[in-house]
């Protein structure tokens, strides 16, 4: 039973759509045991809902039920034109655990949606057990910070929010890019950059890697409105989080400067932080279950 339940959720039988109070639909994914410990994952930038599949066993393992929300605009989602990290949790996010009926939880995030996972932890701190941020940026309204970015980020950034519409032809021509070409290719595109372990990992799951930026490009528009709440302020300050926060780094990571993660674990009072040496950004493949782990340790 457990391994048919697992195939279930690799071939599209996860995948769940709610309604919002606004009429708005809101697509989500569910991974692990369903009558386990919820742990709220959110999504890495430019991919989707499914960023965290490959974890499903391992979070069955573990006892953990993964919720994993596409963002607006982003996958089975639709847009909310001009949406805020903190206004997504105390939004859409308050309504989705209202209606699953969720008491209390975990919560999760990888890249850019390390930045949404504070905000939730934030948001529900009267409801979050822990939260494990794997690669996440510090806030991007800084001058200082903003220019450390990835160039490719960066430059997406200030086309999203001073020249919508030449961002919105890119994100349309990687659209169409991506409906082309092979799932080796894209896992390839994927691989730019990464040390050979986590290059490895990706082409073993290249299909798990086409498919996350392929749902990741749907929505053209969706991909400008969340690189410009990426780069917008966060609506709270990191040091009013209450409740744990786990940090994931790899030292290697050409996306997210390695300091980001230590200047977070600073300014969070209950933080600690867990680097790997010779890894990279793509620790959200290789290292999940370390942070499902730690997440499922501090539920006992």
């Amino acid at each position: 039973m457990r391994r048919l339940q697992l195939a279930g959720q690799l071939d599209g039988a996860h995948d769940h759509v709610i309604t919002l109070s606004d009429g708005r639909k809101l697509g989500y994914a569910q991974y692990g045991d369903p009558r386990g410990h919820p742990v709220l994952n959110c999504h890495g930038g430019l991919i989707s809902r499914n960023d965290v599949s490959p974890a499903g066993e391992a979070a069955y393992d573990l006892g953990l039920r993964i919720l994993s929300p596409d963002r607006p605009g982003v996958g089975l989602s639709d847009r909310k034109p001009g949406h805020a990290m903190l206004d997504w949790a105390s939004d859409d996010i308050e309504q989705l655990v209202t209606q699953l009926e969720i008491d209390e939880l975990s919560i999760m995030g990888w890249s850019a949606g390390g930045q949404y996972a504070l905000a939730a932890a934030y948001h529900f701190s009267d409801r979050v057990r822990g939260t494990a941020v794997i690669a996440g940026a510090l806030p991007l309204d800084d001058k200082s910070t903003f220019a450390e970015q990835d160039p490719l980020d960066r430059t997406l950034s200030i086309a999203a929010t001073r020249a919508p519409g030449l961002a919105r032809l890119y994100f349309h021509a990687t659209k169409v890019f991506f409906s082309l070409v092979s799932d080796e290719t894209m896992a390839k595109f994927m691989c730019r950059g990464l040390p050979p372990t986590e290059a490895d990992a990706v082409m073993a799951e290249r299909g798990w890697a086409a498919r996350i930026l392929r749902e990741g490009a749907v929505n053209p528009k969706g991909a400008v409105d969340d690189y410009r709440a990426m780069v917008a302020p966060w609506g709270f300050d990191a040091g009013d989080i209450t409740t744990p926060v786990y940090l994931f780094q790899g030292e290697e990571d050409i996306l997210v400067p390695p300091a980001w993660a230590e200047e977070l674990a600073n300014r969070i009072p209950k933080s600690k932080l867990t680097t790997y040496p010779n890894e990279g950004h793509l620790i959200g493949l290789t290292r999940r279950e370390d942070a499902l782990r730690t997440l499922s340790t501090n539920n006992s």
